[in-house]
């Protein structure tokens, strides 16, 4: 009878479907200085004139929060993100007002001010705006990385800590609120940035790994889609709203010892086929499904500081690609 119950919890399990949010990513615009985080505020229209043409929602804060605490669910929905907080933001601004567009844009509070980027003053003139929810993006935008392997995971989590307090000080000053929403620096996160994160009462909180974010990836590691170069273009952005959140268990690596062996593996529910396992140091790897565990053939060491993993394959009813992506964080001494 036991055995009779858990076949059908499995079943179940591999039947549901999920409802995607697709968040896009923007930096700078209209800034041929950099073009690597740059896009146009002519393609941004294009972005906005396809979603609305596909019937998607455009999600303000209070919209994605119910979402992410399971109050609601969207058919088919998008959220509009910018990180840093660089002058030309003001460009994307006024687009979005004009075309009453909500987004969220994320702080790192060291750097107002400067020379590139928005003053304090200007930041608070955008948040007339009621369709601006503004989040933090760290007080001094360190490498999480290059922290980790360095100084290793206590160290690290102890320098996030005293960087949010720093960070939602200098905004709560300058603001006369507190924020309650997080994007790391660069997208670099680890375990128990989460825990630190809920315990400052932040709602939640983005990293950039890709492809569409479904609530039962959790609140405080959610996939955002960079929206640059040739990412920024019509095709790029109707494949991306073309694809499914995968949804995965037993995801290995995911922190391992600097210098550690590792095969790549997961477990699955999902119905798919043709899997294919990528990590960037490689690229697409030889992979085996068996069962609903799919593990790569070789093993690896990781040689590079940046390494994020996925999964790709296909849903085996519909055809759609379903992909997860996560970050690789190798953990030093």
């Amino acid at each position: 009878m036991k055995k009779i119950i858990l076949t059908m919890i499995a079943l179940v399990f591999a039947l549901m479907t999920f409802s995607e949010v697709y968040i896009f990513l923007y930096h700078r615009f209209d800034d041929e200085r950099y073009p690597s985080t740059s896009t146009s505020t002519e393609e941004i229209k294009n972005h906005i004139k396809i979603v609305k043409e596909k019937g998607y929602e455009i999600l303000d804060h209070q919209d994605f929060l119910s979402y992410v605490n399971g109050d609601k669910n969207y058919e088919n929905a998008v959220l509009f993100t910018i990180d840093d907080g660089y002058k030309t933001t003001t460009k994307a601004h006024k687009l979005f007002k004009e075309e009453n567009i909500p987004y969220l844009l994320f702080i790192n509070t060291g750097n107002v001010g400067y020379p590139d980027y928005l003053t304090w003053e200007q930041i608070r003139q955008l948040d007339e705006f009621s369709g601006l929810t503004l989040g933090l993006h760290s007080h001094e935008h360190d490498n999480f990385l290059y922290m980790l392997e360095q100084n290793g995971k206590e160290y690290t989590l102890n320098f996030f800590e005293e960087d949010l307090i720093k960070s939602q000080k200098a905004f709560e000053d300058e603001m006369g609120y507190k924020s309650e929403i997080y994007a790391y620096p660069y997208g670099y996160y680890t375990y128990g940035m989460d825990d630190i994160l809920k315990d400052n009462n932040f709602k939640y909180a983005f990293t950039q790994d890709m492809g569409p974010y479904i609530k039962e990836y959790g609140k405080y590691f959610i996939p955002r889609e960079p929206l640059l170069l040739d990412w920024a273009t019509e095709s790029h952005l109707s494949y991306i709203l073309n694809r499914k959140a995968l949804l995965t268990k037993d995801r290995y690596p995911v922190e391992i010892p600097l210098g550690e062996e590792f095969q790549i593996s997961l477990t699955t529910n999902d119905n798919i086929r043709d899997t294919k396992l990528y990590i960037s140091q490689e690229g697409l790897l030889d992979t085996v499904k068996d069962g609903n565990k799919i593990y790569s053939t070789n093993y690896f060491t990781s040689n590079q500081l940046l390494n994020r993993i996925a999964i790709f394959a296909r849903d085996t009813e519909s055809g759609k690609e379903k992909v997860r992506y996560w970050l690789l964080r190798n953990i030093g001494e």
